[in-house]
């Protein structure tokens, strides 16, 4: 479902922060009936983790190599927390040989460039989905200025030689 606005052309998706919520009420449904053990996914972009598997520190998620997506570049463990991804990997189009993100940057109008994925570790998945976006279209270094609190925040820029890293 899109929203559109008085203004022409403009729209909102609510979708990623709409299934965040719908995760975490999941979630809380699950927590409110006793169960103590289990790992939501709503679509693979969007996670949370009730407690941890018999044994283990938490739930293994892997986060997929954007140049390679059948190939993870990082594995997490989760434990009462949530992750979302957001990248240019999985929803995207081709103009003039090039590849854009679906994500657009609300400064310019146009796709969102320089970043290939982030994803977003945080305590709520509304919150973690919610960030994803800004983290993903305003880059590492804002983000390392502007990182809330209990989050913990994975990049893949789109630049030559640079690696995927933890935003510190």
């Amino acid at each position: 479902m899109n929203f559109t606005s008085d203004k022409k052309g403009v729209e909102l998706d609510p979708g990623g922060i709409g299934k965040g919520y719908a995760v975490d009420r999941i979630a809380q449904i699950l927590k409110d009936n006793d169960v103590a053990k289990a790992l939501i996914s709503g679509g693979g972009s969007s996670i949370y983790a009730i407690g941890a598997p018999p044994g283990e520190k938490g739930w293994k998620v892997e986060i997929k190599n954007p140049k390679d997506p059948s190939k993870p570049i990082e594995t997490v463990y989760l434990k009462d927390e949530s992750m979302s991804t957001s990248g240019s990997y999985e929803k995207f189009f081709r103009a003039e040989g090039k590849l854009y993100s679906h994500i657009m940057d609300p400064r310019t109008g146009f796709p969102s460039q320089g970043m290939l994925s982030t994803s977003v570790i945080a305590p709520k998945t509304i919150d973690s989905e919610a960030w994803a976006k800004p983290y993903y279209i305003l880059g590492a270094r804002w983000t390392a200025l502007h990182k809330q609190k209990d989050f913990r925040v994975f990049f893949c820029e789109d630049k030559p030689g640079k690696r995927c890293e933890w935003v510190q």
